[in-house]
């Protein structure tokens, strides 16, 4: 980054050294010493001519500085592009601010290492079909990061995330391939963000709450889902009720869309990285409480509205990659285990050791008591494969009567068509939850 400067003032600075002839004989006795004799330009040019040579030399070694500092601070001021520090909406928590003022909202960063906050505009992009505005400036911020803004009238107009050193590399546990659309692919993903990903409201949908995020259009584990976690304890909660310190969106738009996800930003993520390669394409996110039946309406599977607590008797198991849409909640089938109790992979705000909800991405187990085989089975699992994830958040038993109950009308089951969109080369539909984990482990 190029210094600033004031030329007028450096002018004068060296019209004053050049005056004074202490400087002149302090240089000749430094050079002296180096040369241990009689200073060399004296011998060759007279001191008055060698006096008149080193100032010569040093004006013209500053104006050589100049004329190349100068262009490169012009091109910056030129750019309008500045970096900064993303702190976050201005007035966030107040009930003010919410997504009926969004539109107006002023939002705040430290540019350029400066301690003191700067207020900005940003712009709102285009307009939708329906009048709305498409943000797509505040889908890329995320506070705490650095970016590069391009800043026009004091509004920003364009940003670039700065890439971070700090950022840990993330290994899953379970990986998928990104496009592989068979059943076995499809489970495999879905565990990638296991034991890594906190429960955020809104996690998953963009900032104004009305489709996909980047983060869930992206193939892979988000680098800042992981950084997100990292940055947590078993004290995190999801809904701090101090609106003003809480990763929950009071004001109905999602500030922190970015840092994990909720059930439909996850089963949506599934999707996307279990049919895509690349990432940018439209996005599955999308109600939860209607998802399954969503989804049948694609031709990629058969919808159920009325699903029977399973029980261990024939035609009561949910299968290995079933969806359940309940009221406010959707999930991910690992099977059912012969006593009826079930392995499911979600996101929801379990509590931690320390009793705060929080909660994300897990393996959990619907059954009556931690005696059932899926409960043991999440257990075994999460304390061998997830070991921080279990340092904080105990393996979640859930209730049966909650999670086989619900009222929309387009909550149920939907299950897939293993010769359609996913094929199941492995008959994972009709293995046991211990077999399915062997395979994905």
């Amino acid at each position: 980054m190029a210094e600033s400067f004031d030329a007028g003032l450096l002018g004068a600075r060296f019209e004053e050294t050049f005056e004074d002839n202490a400087f002149l004989d302090a240089y000749d006795s430094r050079y002296m010493e180096r040369k241990g004799g009689k200073m060399i330009v004296s011998r060759l040019f007279g001191k008055k001519t060698a006096k008149k040579l080193v100032a010569g030399l040093c004006v013209g070694l500053c104006l050589f500085t100049v004329c190349t500092t100068v262009p490169q601070v012009l091109a910056k001021e030129a750019s309008g592009w500045k970096e900064a520090v993303y702190l976050g909406v201005e007035g966030y928590g107040r009930p003010e601010v919410n997504k009926d003022t969004k539109p107006d909202f002023k939002y705040r960063f430290k540019l350029d290492g400066k301690k003191q906050e700067t207020v900005l505009s940003i712009q709102n992009g285009k307009k939708d079909a329906d009048g709305n505005y498409t943000y797509p400036i505040q889908n890329k911020l995320k506070e705490g990061y650095t970016f590069k803004l391009k800043i026009q009238n004091k509004t920003v107009v364009d940003v670039k995330e700065v890439a971070s050193d700090d950022t840990e590399e993330y290994e899953p546990v379970v990986s998928g391939t990104p496009g592989k659309k068979t059943l076995k692919n499809f489970l495999s993903t879905a565990l990638e963000p296991a034991g890594t990903t906190l429960y955020i409201y809104g996690g998953g949908w963009n900032w104004q709450d009305d489709a996909a995020s980047v983060q869930a259009k992206s193939i892979g584990v988000s680098t800042d889902w992981v950084d997100f976690f990292n940055s947590q304890n078993a004290a995190f909660h999801y809904k701090n009720p101090n609106a003003a310190k809480s990763y929950y969106p009071f004001g109905e738009y999602n500030e922190y869309y970015y840092a994990g996800l909720d059930c439909s930003g996850y089963v949506g993520w599934v999707l996307y990285n279990t049919f895509h390669k690349t990432s940018g394409k439209a996005g599955y996110v999308q109600p939860a409480s209607s998802m399954a039946r969503t989804l049948a309406t694609q031709g990629w599977g058969e919808w159920k509205h009325e699903v029977a607590v399973p029980d261990g008797s024939a035609g009561t198991a949910l299968k290995p990659g079933d969806i359940i849409s309940m009221d406010g909640h959707v999930w991910i089938s690992l099977g059912t285990c012969k006593d009826g109790s079930v392995l499911i992979a979600h996101s929801s705000p379990t509590n931690s050791r320390k009793g705060n909800p929080g909660g994300g991405v897990q393996i959990s187990a619907i059954g009556s008591a931690k005696s059932c085989e899926a409960y043991r089975l999440a257990d075994q699992y999460n304390a061998e494969y997830y070991e921080d994830w279990y340092k904080r958040y105990p393996t979640a038993l859930l209730s049966p009567s909650v999670y086989f109950s619900w009222e929309s009308e387009n909550a149920g089951r939907f299950r897939w068509n293993t010769k359609g969109k996913l094929t199941d080369p492995e008959k994972l539909q009709n293995k046991t939850p211990k077999q399915v984990l062997a395979q994905l482990f």
